[in-house]
């Protein structure tokens, strides 16, 4: 009997060794399951996060496309600016570009960054092709308004602040329309002032001191008083001593 007994206790003690075995086996399947399941949701959150971030610069970048574009059609519409065959083909490469970043449906980084390469480097040969535009076409235009500068202080720089909006290349429209309502105001303003060659350096002698009674002839003095401003006009003698 005490041999069953032993047996007895032996086998109870294995029983209960095999069922918390099976209850620790069945304990650490659902924390595998639910470190998987946690891990999944982390990856979701994860993966969503970098995909909102990738459409947000996506956004962006389409953003400065558009007004790039935008900022071209209104410079070749009021300003005649003219793109070069180069940066022609470079900008119809980035438009294509672009279209393919979506592709996939949504967006992906590598395209994003082939585009945002490519709309870099058109911005960079827009701009020196821009700065030489804006000198050939204000350069004359504010020589003469620096010319009348005496003669309508005010206007005359209100004239050049707007015009210097556009002196670097943007995207900014407001810039360009500001730019091209001052060329258009500098022009009434020189315009009405009936100017020629003979009284821009006459004007000119004038801003620079050097004007003597030599240079105001008959046609100064009639633009002079045309203009009422032959009061606003005083000569003075320079040192020196009188020729005897």
């Amino acid at each position: 009997s005490g041999f069953i007994i032993s047996s007895f206790f032996t086998l109870t003690q294995l029983l209960h060794i095999l069922y918390t075995f099976v209850q620790m086996i069945d304990i650490l399947d659902k924390s595998i399951k639910d470190m998987k399941e946690l891990r999944q949701r982390e990856e979701r959150r994860d993966n969503k996060a970098a995909q909102e971030a990738l459409d947000q610069r996506f956004s962006v970048l389409t953003s400065q496309i558009h007004s790039l574009i935008q900022a071209l059609q209104y410079t070749k519409e009021k300003m005649q600016f003219q793109l070069n065959d180069q940066i022609l083909i470079e900008l119809e490469s980035l438009l294509q570009e672009s279209k393919g970043i979506i592709k996939s449906g949504f967006a992906e980084k590598d395209p994003i960054v082939q585009v945002e390469n490519a709309h870099k480097t058109v911005q960079q040969n827009i701009k020196k092709d821009w700065a030489k535009h804006y000198s050939s076409m204000t350069n004359s235009t504010k020589s003469t308004l620096q010319v009348i500068s005496g003669i309508d202080t005010e206007k005359v720089a209100k004239c050049l602040e707007g015009i210097a909006k556009g002196a670097s290349w943007t995207t900014s429209i407001g810039d360009f329309k500001a730019m091209n309502q001052s060329l258009a105001e500098a022009k009434d303003l020189i315009d009405g002032l009936g100017l020629d060659q003979q009284i821009i350096a006459f004007l000119q002698k004038m801003n620079n001191g050097k004007a003597t009674v030599m240079d105001l002839d008959e046609d100064v003095l009639r633009w002079l008083r045309d203009e009422s401003l032959d009061r606003r006009v005083k000569l003075s003698f320079v040192g020196g001593n009188r020729r005897t």
